[in-house]
């Protein structure tokens, strides 16, 4: 014969609760805690994801949501998820990606509802990571042909340091004097140039 469970009072409302309804609430408030230290913004996605699972006609469970909140909960937590045999990176924004591109098709009626599981949302999250890893393989192939690029020295500079640099001074050359005639020595041509300036002076 089974023991009736023993009536507590809720401390709040004084409703009577068993122990085992006192329990239910603790741990359903502990994985609520849980998901809201991971992202409020991303545990409100969370929920919406839930109501994929919702058979129709009907109301998802409180002990089905935690069950299945519980186990999205490590991937959250971790940032990565293990799928089809290994791990894969899952940043929250993928997460949160992934959860609205469900959503987007569940809209445009092209998902088989209720979802069973969540190996289509991790096979997407899988799908991102993987993404990401054959870019940065591609970009490292590509750095090992050509080699990593060199800082450029011959780069126009900034503005602020051509303002900056002290302007040059254009200094004119100095024209360049009439070639003498040759032969002639400069004494000689001084001597000639007085004598010239005398005859002038002398004449009315």
């Amino acid at each position: 014969m089974t023991k009736p469970s023993e009536k507590l009072a809720c401390p709040v409302c004084s409703a009577e609760l068993t122990f085992e309804q006192l329990l239910g609430h603790m741990e359903s408030g502990r994985t609520f805690d849980r998901l809201a230290a991971v992202s409020v913004p991303l545990g409100t996605l969370v929920m919406q994801y839930l109501t994929l699972f919702t058979p129709a006609s009907q109301r998802l469970t409180n002990t089905k949501k935690l069950r299945l909140i519980d186990q999205l909960l490590p991937g959250l937590e971790a940032r990565s998820i293990t799928h089809k045999g290994r791990d894969w990176a899952a940043p929250l924004a993928h997460w949160a990606q992934a959860i609205e591109q469900m959503l987007t098709a569940r809209a445009m009626d092209r998902l088989t509802l209720p979802m069973t599981n969540h190996s289509y949302l991790y096979t997407i999250l899988a799908g991102m990571a993987d993404k990401l890893e054959g870019q940065a393989e591609q970009q490292h192939e590509q750095e090992l042909r050509t080699g990593p690029r060199r800082a450029s020295t011959n780069g126009p500079a900034a503005v602020g340091e051509v303002l900056a640099a002290p302007a040059t001074a254009t200094t004119p050359r100095p024209a360049a004097a009439a070639p003498a005639p040759a032969g002639v020595s400069p004494t000689v041509r001084a001597m000639r140039a007085q004598i010239e300036a005398r005859r002038k002076g002398e004449q009315p």
